[in-house]
Formats: structure tokens, C-alpha cells, sequence
């Protein structure tokens, strides 16, 4: 068994008028020894295609592949090349900073490319632990630090490495390692990482964004790539081990993922060995159900639509169900959005359809539209708790189809029910990410399912 090449999610990469990657791949070959994986080079070769001027086309990559894959060797290549060639291409000195969740990660590449920068290149090397640096001849720099919340403060960078992002806060990310790029022509922030747990903050909003960006089929500034098994496939399956792990067969044998999956912690199984989010074993639904269902002829109009925000109030996920006439009910993702303005749009959008209706969270109801108020329901954990296990024998038995959006499926897979008052309800805090899109899911599905009147007069007739 081999793994995978492609990964099995990607972001558009925009047109091109070239790439780095391969000047990457030739200096890992001559000064590391090593011939990138396709894998790895596929990855470089994108986070670092540009367009006129040599600008890049993405600001950050985010890469996420299973533990002991070759990550380190990839962005081993990548710093090497960026402190000895990239300068050559600017015309000027570069600042290059590292980091990981742990300082003693981070510190593993300066041990393996310091000395080569040293012997081959006349850098000049400062191995005081926790304050490592390399200044080159040219005046370029690197940095190695952990990723605590001063990291990046007073620096101005052109590329960022960190690694395992997994353990890194949102404010380390946001406050201290972005805006260090700010000042920086062309930066990349470039991001590796193993799947993460409900703690992850920082990498499931990257993540969200990316998958945001596959189903809309539009490039963006974020290049983001992962391997990981499809959710129609158990991650016991040794099927599903070639989705997670791209070095199968090359430099990782299956027989230590045999052995790592007799691990008594499931969990530390998946997240570690097929880049599964934690608990993404206990979806409510079972594994191949979903991907049967997606609906591929045009989505009628009207329906009920359902609005959700999410944990943090930074983002508005709405899902639209509709019924058709052999009773299936079709839901879509009809918007995620980062601003209470641009939500709003939409929902003035689909307003103008008389028909629709709308089902929304408590905390949009405080701001809703009085204009709007007699078409719109507030749900909550009750209405989950309610409905959640309708929802589930829909799915079940083909009632409940879908319009194919990846992050739709995303939050519905990984959704987690738990046992509540007789009930099965959908937990956010047992989930192993974001899953708003399956809360609306339910929301709407249950409500726009439900059997109405025809609103045909009654005929009585008297006795006698």
C-alpha cells in the first residue's frame, strides 16, 4: 500500500507565471541530500507560485498531513532555500522566523540546517537555546523561537514557518506573527500540522476558510491542502491510511500504522496516524451515508432557511431546506459570512422570495429586521434536542439529501450526538470542530419537513 500523492482537499491555485518550488526541491536535493516526495513538492510548489513581479499568489499555506510524514524535511527545504536564494530574487536581505507549539520543536530544524548554512554558506550560527539565530554574509536573518505570545512582536518578516499550529493560539497567530508581515513585500506565512482538537482554535478557523474557499471554486490568498480519509471510509480501514499519510510506502511502512492502530487511545490513533480530527469516530451518523445523498439537479427556491453564529460571534453560517415533491427534503449552504452587515445582505436577499422562511439563534434575534419578524422562528438547543433524531432517520432512510458543499459535509461528519432527556441532541463541546452547518441542518430540515395545511377550505358535512 502507498499513500496518496494528491491530497484529498485543495484550494484553487489562480493563474500563474511560475513558481519557486522547483528551485526548493533542487536545493533539497544538493544541500540536503534528499529528493522531495511528490507530495512535498506538490505543496511547495504552490504555496510558492506567484504572478507578475514575482508576487505571490497566496500570503498563507496551511498543510496538514498525519505525524511522521516528512513535514520537517519540506520546511527544512523551504528555510534553506528562502535564506540563500530568495535574497538573490529581492534584491535585499530577508528575515525569516520559526516556531512551533513546543521550543524544543522548533529548535530540531535549526539542528538539522545551521551547520549546513555554516559549512556551505559562511553563516554565522548563535546556538543559545531558546534565542537561536543565523545571520547569513548578505545580512539576511533567522530566527527560532516558540510560539508564546510574544513571538513575532518587534520583528518584521518575510517568511514564517510554524510548525504543528495545532497548539498555537489565535492571539499568537493574529497579534504577533501576521502583523509582522505588514511592513514586507510578498510575505508568507507558511503553516504545517497534523489535525488538532476542540483547543484548536487558530487552525480550524485557517481550515473553515479553506474549505470555504474549495466549495465557492475560487482561488484565495490562503493555499491549504490536506490528507486525511474520507469520511465514507472507517479510519480503521487500512484503506483510509493512503488518504492520511502521503510517505506510505516510501518512508513509512504500513505495519507501523498496523501497530499504532492496536493503540487502547483511539483518539491518539486518529488524530496522530489519519489526521482526524478528535472524536471524529463518534459522528451521529454512520461513515458512506452522507456522500450517497448529495442532490445534483438544480435547488428549487423557497424553503426554510436557518441561521447560526458561531462559538466566538465572529462568523454566520445559514443552511436553506427545501421539500420536493417525492417528499425528500434538499438542504444547501446558502451563506457563511465573517460580518453581521454582510449577513443581513443575504437575508435581505433571500427576503425578497415571499416564500422563505427563517429560523434563527437567539443571538441573531436581538438585531433581526422588524420587517421580518412574522417569517421568522427563534431555535435553540430545545428545537436540537427536538429534532435531532428525525434528522438522523432522515439521513438514514434517503429523506435528507444535499447540495455537495465540502464544508457542509465537514460539519455534519464530524457532528457528535450525545444522550439527553430521553433524546439524542447535537454537542458543540463533544464535537471535534466546528459544527454550525449541521445545527442549521437540523433546523431547518425539521422545520421545513413538517406538514403543513393547504389552506383548502373544510368541507362539513351535516348528519341527517
Amino acid at each position: 500500500m502507498t499513500g496518496r500523492d494528491e491530497p484529498r482537499l485543495e484550494t484553487l491555485v489562480a493563474d500563474q507565471v511560475g513558481s519557486f518550488g522547483a528551485e526548493v526541491g533542487g536545493w533539497a536535493l544538493q544541500h540536503l541530500g534528499m529528493q522531495l516526495m511528490p507530495w512535498q513538492q506538490r505543496v511547495i510548489d504552490r504555496q510558492l507560485s506567484f504572478g507578475v513581479d514575482e508576487e505571490f499568489l497566496h500570503r498563507i499555506s496551511l498543510v496538514s498531513t498525519a505525524r511522521q510524514n516528512g513535514k520537517t524535511v519540506a520546511l527544512t527545504a523551504l528555510v534553506g532555500w528562502w535564506l540563500t536564494e530568495m535574497p538573490k530574487h529581492r534584491g535585499t536581505p530577508q528575515t525569516v522566523l520559526t516556531t512551533a507549539h513546543r521550543l524544543d520543536l522548533a529548535v530540531m530544524l535549526y539542528d538539522k540546517l545551521a551547520d549546513i548554512l555554516k559549512l556551505k554558506f559562511g553563516a554565522t550560527c548563535r546556538a543559545s537555546y531558546g534565542r537561536n539565530s543565523v545571520t547569513m554574509p548578505d545580512g539576511s536573518l533567522w530566527f527560532v523561537r516558540a510560539a508564546n505570545n510574544s513571538v513575532g512582536h518587534g520583528m518584521s518578516c518575510d517568511l514564517i514557518v510554524a510548525d504543528e499550529i495545532w497548539d498555537i493560539g489565535t492571539s499568537v497567530i493574529d497579534g504577533g506573527l501576521l502583523p509582522s508581515q505588514r511592513a514586507r513585500k510578498s510575505p508568507l506565512l507558511s503553516c504545517w500540522s497534523t489535525a488538532g482538537t476542540e483547543a484548536s482554535t487558530a487552525m480550524q478557523r485557517w481550515r473553515e476558510q479553506g474549505l470555504r474557499a474549495i466549495d465557492r471554486k475560487e482561488p484565495s490568498s490562503l493555499y491549504f491542502a490536506e490528507w486525511s480519509p474520507p469520511p465514507d471510509i472507517s479510519p480503521m480501514d487500512e484503506q483510509a491510511w493512503g488518504w492520511a499519510n502521503p510517505a506510505l510506502g516510501k518512508t513509512l511502512e504500513l505495519k507501523t500504522i498496523v501497530a499504532e492502530a492496536e493503540n487502547p487511545d483511539r483518539a491518539a490513533f486518529l488524530r496522530a496516524s489519519c489526521n482526524l480530527w478528535v472524536a471524529s469516530d463518534k459522528s451521529w451518523i454512520q461513515p458512506g451515508l452522507w456522500p450517497d445523498l448529495e442532490y445534483t439537479d438544480p435547488m428549487p427556491d423557497g424553503g426554510t432557511v436557518a441561521i447560526e453564529t458561531s462559538l466566538t460571534d465572529d462568523r454566520y453560517f445559514a443552511t436553506r431546506a427545501v421539500v420536493l415533491d417525492d417528499r425528500r427534503t434538499v438542504v444547501t449552504v446558502e451563506f457563511v459570512c465573517d460580518t453581521y452587515n454582510e449577513m443581513i445582505n443575504h437575508v435581505e436577499r433571500l427576503a425578497k422570495n415571499t416564500a422563505v422562511k427563517f429560523a434563527i439563534s437567539p443571538s441573531i434575534d436581538i438585531h433581526w429586521p422588524l420587517a421580518l419578524e412574522r417569517r421568522r422562528a427563534i431555535v435553540g438547543y430545545g428545537e436540537i434536542l427536538k429534532f435531532t433524531p428525525r434528522i438522523k432517520s432522515m439521513i438514514h432512510e434517503k429523506l435528507l439529501w444535499h447540495t455537495g458543499e465540502t464544508m457542509l459535509a465537514e460539519h455534519v461528519q464530524r457532528a457528535v450526538a450525545v444522550r439527553s432527556q430521553n433524546s439524542i441532541a447535537l454537542s458543540s463541546q463533544r464535537s471535534p470542530g466546528p459544527i454550525e452547518l449541521a445545527r442549521c441542518l437540523v433546523w431547518c430540515a425539521a422545520l421545513a419537513s413538517r406538514p403543513t395545511s393547504s389552506g383548502k377550505p373544510m368541507i362539513v358535512y351535516a348528519g341527517g
